[in-house]
């Protein structure tokens, strides 16, 4: 936990210069100003600290559950060890946005999306689909096992 909280503090200066993010990227200042301090101005996460996002999660964005999974992550948040590409994240737990509107939360997921993981289509992601998943609630704990589910359906 003390590395997490140290790896945020380093990031802070970052985030507050990337937190009005680019025109030509909508959810980037989002990104930025909530996410960046964890998993980086590209993506590419913090070793023991978060996983990557870019070439990692994208592969959700095929299923409805695994979409289901794409909004609840920042709603919910998550506790619980994770394996992304060989490297296990023991104990981290992301932290809920829900007090982000639901338009934030499509953005941001749709820039890591868009621009991580290279997906053209998510015109699924709308604020109301944010707001479908927002309504069956959920707790951290739960999208961690959602998450076990997706990878036992994909054989990762």
């Amino acid at each position: 936990m003390r590395q997490l909280f140290a790896a945020c503090l380093l990031m802070l200066p970052a985030g507050v210069l990337l937190a009005q993010g680019s025109p030509g990227k909508p959810g980037a200042g989002v990104y930025a100003a909530h996410c960046v301090a964890c998993h980086q101005p590209e993506g590419l996460g913090a070793p023991g600290v978060a996983p990557p996002l870019a070439g990692n999660v994208g592969r959700h964005a095929a299923t409805p559950e695994g979409r289901n999974y794409l909004a609840r992550v920042p709603l919910t948040g998550m506790v619980g060890t994770i394996t992304v590409d060989g490297v296990r994240y023991i104990g981290n737990n992301m932290p809920s946005f829900s007090v982000l509107s639901d338009a934030d939360i499509a953005s941001v997921v749709g820039h890591v999306l868009r621009d991580f993981n290279g997906i053209a289509d998510i015109s699924w992601l709308t604020p109301e689909f944010v707001a479908s998943v927002r309504q069956t609630g959920g707790t951290p704990n739960e999208t961690h096992k959602q998450r076990g589910r997706l990878a036992a359906a994909s054989g990762g």
